[in-house]
């Protein structure tokens, strides 16, 4: 008699959709193709089989003792802890120091803060008073250029004034002339 090895090679058109079949996630048409190679097919057949007979096995979980969950878990604790101790190595170099570390570093940060006030007291003058910018003489306007302007003003402020005052009397004489037309009634 001859033996067969597990999972023959089944035909490879086939060979996913007989999985699917195994598990019936295949539709309806594909399941009655399957079915009608399977009864042409013996390969096929075989590795259906095998199918039936292994994965089950595969899928059963192997139930652990207690004693093994609390070795897995000092093992993995130990592991974490020197994974730990490796990746900060240098920290214990300045161990001795940390005691005096932080003092002695707040003392040098005010010194330098206190003797960069000191040293730069005429400069702090510049962010809190800004800098009055010196105009270049040729923008300067001297007093005939200014007097100048201040006639132009006057002349802007007449021609308005005297343009109000022709439209009042337009207004008035428009209003004359329609009373003293034929048909109107006012």
């Amino acid at each position: 008699m001859r033996t067969r090895t597990p999972l023959q090679s089944a035909c490879k058109k086939y060979e996913e959709d007989l999985v699917l079949h195994y598990y019936g996630d295949n539709s309806e048409d594909e399941r009655h193709d399957i079915e009608r190679h399977l009864a042409a097919c013996d390969s096929c057949r075989c590795f259906l089989d095998d199918l039936r007979k292994l994965l089950p096995q595969i899928t059963q979980a192997k139930e652990m003792p207690q004693s093994f969950w609390d070795n897995y878990y000092r093992e993995t604790v130990s592991k974490l802890a020197s994974y730990e101790e490796q990746k900060h190595w240098w920290r214990s170099l300045f161990a001795p120091f940390r005691t005096w570390m932080v003092p002695a570093f707040g003392t040098v940060a005010a010194t330098v803060l206190v003797i960069g006030l000191m040293l730069g007291k005429d400069d702090l003058r510049l962010f809190v008073e800004p800098r009055v910018q010196s105009v270049p003489q040729e923008i300067l306007a001297d007093k005939n250029q200014l007097d100048f302007f201040e006639t132009m003003d006057i002349l802007e402020a007449l021609s308005k004034l005297e343009g109000q005052d022709e439209s009042k009397t337009d207004k008035t004489n428009g209003d004359a002339g329609r009373a003293s037309a034929p048909g109107y009634v006012v």
